[in-house]
């Protein structure tokens, strides 16, 4: 390669740096990672979208969303994330923990700067509670599996 043909690909590298473009994350990308990262502490029960009678119903894994609230412009951004937190974890240290951990992924992942992390804990429940009650419906849910798949190959049978 001759010195011209070194230069000539030096400044094509150097025009990319500069000419690569805008970056943009959408509040919906900034929500998942916030569902994802909230859901990971300890003392986090589950998120939710406020409260129904005496207490506030948890979010599915599909709409983890609908319990975070995200402002933002280019560079930065606000979130408010509205949880159920374990009553036998403190209820401060699981608020602070989830600020911090939500603040760095989106940093990290995302590129842009938190201004702010709001946490509203709209209930308490007992997470061993929680996790039995998800064990027994989804016993329930698959014996039912069951006795229709046994329905379905006495049909065939017949």
């Amino acid at each position: 390669m001759t010195d011209n043909e070194k230069n000539e690909k030096k400044s094509g590298l150097e025009n990319q740096d500069t000419e690569l473009g805008n970056i943009s994350v959408s509040k919906d990308v900034v929500a998942i990672i916030v569902a994802m990262e909230a859901t990971k502490v300890k003392g986090v029960v589950g998120l939710t979208a406020g409260r129904k009678g005496m207490s506030a119903p948890l979010l599915d894994k599909n709409n983890l969303t609908k319990g975070i609230e995200v402002s933002m412009n280019q560079k930065e951004v606000a979130i408010s994330i509205s949880l159920v937190a374990d009553y036998t974890v403190g209820i401060y240290q699981t608020a602070r923990e989830t600020q911090r951990n939500v603040k760095k992924a989106i940093e990290t992942m995302a590129g842009l700067k938190v201004s702010k992390v709001d946490i509203n804990v709209l209930d308490v429940k007992f997470k061993e509670e929680i996790e039995k009650k998800e064990k027994n419906e989804l016993k329930k849910e698959t014996k039912e599996v069951k006795e229709k798949d046994k329905e379905a190959n006495t049909e065939k049978k017949a």
